[in-house]
């Protein structure tokens, strides 16, 4: 029982936090999530209440999403 409680206590933290976020006007992402993990967390519904548009594969997709949306302009430097 108590390490539900825990569970619910980190899912409740998650949801606070995304909320807090976007009270001023910040967006929670997540970027290479192993498949445990995003598995609980579409237990728990966060995967859905936080929106899946905000869970990338790769870092270089969360990037790439952040540039586009907020009309960043990037140049690599390794170009």
């Amino acid at each position: 029982m108590k390490s539900m409680a825990i569970k619910n206590s980190s899912a409740d933290m998650l949801t606070d936090l995304d909320r807090a976020l976007h009270e001023v006007g910040m967006e929670l992402c997540f970027a290479e999530m192993k498949g445990p993990v995003k598995d609980r967390l579409k237990r728990y519904g966060l995967f859905t209440a936080i929106g899946t548009e905000y869970f990338f594969p790769t870092i270089g997709q969360a990037a790439d999403r952040y540039l586009a949306v907020h009309k960043v302009e990037w140049h690599d430097w390794a170009e």
